[in-house]
């Protein structure tokens, strides 16, 4: 490419020079001057080889990970699931990703776009902990580990630490991504207040928001409610439950759940004739505007990479009515 293009300004000089002679015109002289100051910038600029003294990044992951835990609000916790799931501190980071999860698409998409630290908000082998004991013969586990070798990426978890940040990072994300910060009650970051509609019109929005056959209703769908609660993710029937269990709670909006726990707690309300329903909309649905926000908070103090979100998305579909 750098001689085609030297060729064509050598090329170019001479048809100019050329035109000059035959014409003798001033207004060819003219262009003839300007072209040879452009192309004499572009020779110089754009096709000499890379100065060998310009300055490389040698941020590290190390780097990167020291960052997170100083910027986070809360203490950093020794037992914690945000760990390294490959590569060390000492790796070099090109780019970052932020990522709900680290799927195979998303590692693939990450390496070509020269993305080679990844951070995945949830696991990447298939369990809570990563623990690969059970998949040491298991050829999806081995094919997904070794395209991380061959490639050297970083994969770093960060989930506990940006759930515990104030406020919690993939609430920030979700409730902005939803256009809902109008209506949060304002002494609690999972309540909000909405007026009037039903529960079936808060379905039709949610599944139309997120382009998805993953949202399920429990509960009356023509109940008209205005106090809502959001549960992101899978914190445990436990936790959606002491919620529904608010006086200030009718509905509730969560990632998922055990279908033999809240699911059933909310049908035996509703056949006692207590007001409460729940919106089920998957759990990658439910947080991974979270990750998206991770990318624009990591970017207000890492300078030196590209940083950019890549969606996982939502796994599921459904055929059509």
């Amino acid at each position: 490419f750098r001689h085609m293009s030297e060729e064509f300004v050598f090329r170019l000089r001479i048809y100019l020079n050329y035109g000059i002679m035959k014409s003798r015109n001033y207004y060819f002289l003219v262009l003839f001057c300007v072209c040879w100051i452009l192309t004499t910038s572009l020779r110089d600029r754009a096709f000499l080889p890379p100065d060998p003294k310009r300055e490389v990044t040698s941020l590290t992951a190390g780097d990167v990970v020291s960052a997170i835990k100083k910027n986070v609000t809360c203490t950093w916790q020794e037992e914690t699931v945000d760990t390294y799931k490959s590569g060390t501190d000492q790796t070099q980071v090109t780019g970052i990703a932020t990522t709900f999860l680290a799927t195979l698409d998303v590692l693939q998409r990450a390496q070509k776009q020269g993305l080679n630290m990844i951070i995945t908000h949830e696991p990447t082998y298939y369990n809570h902990f990563d623990d690969s004991d059970f998949f040491q013969s298991d050829p999806v586990f081995l094919a997904k580990k070794s395209f991380i070798d061959e490639h050297n990426l970083v994969v770093f978890r960060f989930h506990d630490h940006w759930h515990r940040t104030s406020p919690d990072g993939i609430y920030q994300g979700v409730v902005a991504n939803l256009d809902w910060q109008k209506y949060r009650v304002q002494s609690d970051e999972m309540i909000f207040k909405f007026p009037d509609q039903s529960v079936e019109e808060m379905a039709v929005y949610l599944s139309e928001h997120y382009d998805t056959y993953s949202v399920r209703v429990v509960g009356d769908p023509t109940m008209v409610f205005s106090k809502l609660a959001m549960a992101a993710g899978a914190p445990g029937s436990q936790a959606q439950i002491n919620l529904l269990r608010r006086d200030d709670v009718e509905i509730l909006i969560a990632g998922e759940t055990h279908e033999w726990e809240t699911v059933e707690w909310v049908r035996d309300a509703v056949t006692q004739g207590r007001k409460k329903a729940m919106i089920l909309v998957g759990h990658a649905n439910s947080e991974e505007a979270g990750m998206e926000y991770c990318a624009e908070w990591l970017s207000g103090f890492i300078k030196d990479v590209p940083i950019k979100f890549l969606p996982a998305g939502d796994p599921f579909w459904g055929p059509s009515k």
